[in-house]
């Protein structure tokens, strides 16, 4: 099913070239927080529920990007008073151990209870009880929120930890009959719990991502690329869109992305005979408006994996027009123009980069590129123009994914057939795997708002 589009695959999994590693600099110091042990009232007879909660809220806070956790400590725990963590509250014991934010946490009889203290201003919030309904779904994304609450009313941050990762998970098929492997589209937290399977295919669903609120038609609804032995096309999860492509156009179609205001979708198709940028006008309710139209082609080229800037006037995509696969900017045409827009390099220290993804702010163009043998993620600043490693280590990085505050990113490694996701941020440059367990994950994609 993929002849066509072989190269799109070297692209994804090429590794030869030599480049410069330039390393990222963390641009934001991280403020300590002591979070309390879990305080459990006579009344409270399973604690269990609630420490798992505890280490939710724990993880967010710690990989938030604005603040780093400081070890418990007995002594310190004495300094909180319970069951009312307000009273009494010593000020100066912490101002003194350099302790800038505490967060006492308890179980009550109305669930799991959280009071964040801000040591310089001398002030203090109790937040309102989370009632724990014994759904790990439920329960977990209520301390999501609470964690993003408290980032921003600590550092005037909004979080991302309640927002949702989908990724696409390949499995060898059980069965003799169809094709060798299988691909599903998955949705998790951000710190990879409550994985839940959203489609059921008996073929190939990969690149999935989330409708822009104002075309989609259901809660959630995502837009993926899905093959049952045949040509790829490019669907969406709403039942009244099942199995009719989003885009009338013959040949295959693959890495859709769609601008945030759901007006127009970017794709790679060979409907001309080879992998070119086409794109698609939507209306309001993201059916198709007119033709798809080719806007740039290469003599003996391949296009891959276009991503748009924020408020859809351009598109960044990757080319082997030039030799090897490199990344390109263009401007998008109007609907009426017939000139074909002239794109221009921005990647220049790495002979092989692909996967580019836009950050929300459009100021970051996010990367994988093979450095010294090992394809890493990059970051391109559109502002100064420099290109900067951000991960390390042995294994390929691909399909880096941006979150809403266009400081943390997700991305798949690729290493002897172990495919996990890690998540990062530009302050924290420390990955954390958030994926385990049977399967591939590839192709992730979070959840903006």
């Amino acid at each position: 099913m993929w002849k066509k589009f072989n190269l799109f695959f070297f692209f994804v999994f090429a590794l030869h070239a030599e480049d410069l590693e330039v390393l990222l600099p963390t641009k934001a110091a991280l403020k300590p927080i002591y979070l309390t042990e879990l305080h459990v009232g006579e009344e409270q007879i399973d604690w269990r529920y609630p420490e798992e909660l505890r280490s939710v809220l724990a993880f967010d806070l710690a990989h938030n990007g604005s603040s780093s956790l400081t070890p418990c400590r007995p002594e310190w725990e004495k300094k909180i008073s319970w069951p009312e963590p307000r009273n009494r509250f010593d000020t100066a014991f912490w101002s003194r151990e350099n302790i800038p934010f505490v967060i006492a946490v308890q179980a009550t009889q109305n669930g799991f209870s959280a009071t964040a203290f801000h040591i310089a201003k001398g002030s203090s919030k109790r937040y309102p009880d989370i009632r724990l309904t014994g759904s790990p779904e439920a329960d977990r994304r209520a301390v999501h929120l609470l964690a993003d609450t408290i980032q921003k009313d600590l550092f005037n941050i909004q979080g991302v930890a309640a927002e949702r990762i989908l990724f696409s998970e390949r499995v060898k098929n059980p069965s003799t009959n169809g094709p060798e492997w299988l691909s599903d589209i998955w949705i998790a937290d951000s710190d990879g719990a409550n994985a839940k399977r959203l489609t059921m295919a008996k073929g190939y669903c990969i690149t999935p991502a989330l409708l822009p609120k104002s075309i989609a038609q259901i809660k959630d609804e995502f837009f993926y690329v899905a093959s049952d032995g045949g040509q790829t096309k490019i669907y969406r999860s709403s039942p009244r869109a099942k199995n009719s492509p989003m885009v009338k156009l013959r040949g295959s179609q693959l890495l859709p992305a769609i601008t945030k205001s759901g007006s127009q979708i970017a794709f790679i198709s060979d409907a001309a005979g080879r992998p070119d940028l086409f794109i698609q006008n939507l209306d309001g309710k993201g059916e198709q408006m007119g033709r798809a139209r080719q806007i740039f082609s290469a003599p003996f080229a391949t296009q891959a994996s276009p991503t748009y800037h924020p408020d859809g006037s351009k598109l960044a995509f990757v080319s082997d027009k030039d030799g090897t696969p490199r990344i390109y900017v263009l401007d998008v045409p109007a609907p009426q123009s017939t000139r074909k827009p002239i794109p221009k390099l921005i990647t220049k220290k790495n002979r092989e980069n692909t996967s580019p993804a836009w950050s929300p702010d459009g100021k970051k163009l996010a990367y994988s590129a093979r450095t010294g043998g090992v394809r890493q993620i990059w970051i391109y600043d559109f502002e100064t123009g420099e290109e900067r490693q951000l991960t390390h280590g042995p294994e390929n990085k691909e399909n880096p994914s941006w979150a809403s505050n266009s400081l943390h990113l997700v991305y798949n490694t690729e290493t002897n057939d172990v495919c996990e996701l890690f998540v990062i941020n530009l302050n924290q440059q420390e990955p954390v795997q958030i994926s385990t367990g049977f399967g591939q994950k590839r192709f992730p994609s979070w959840e903006t708002r």
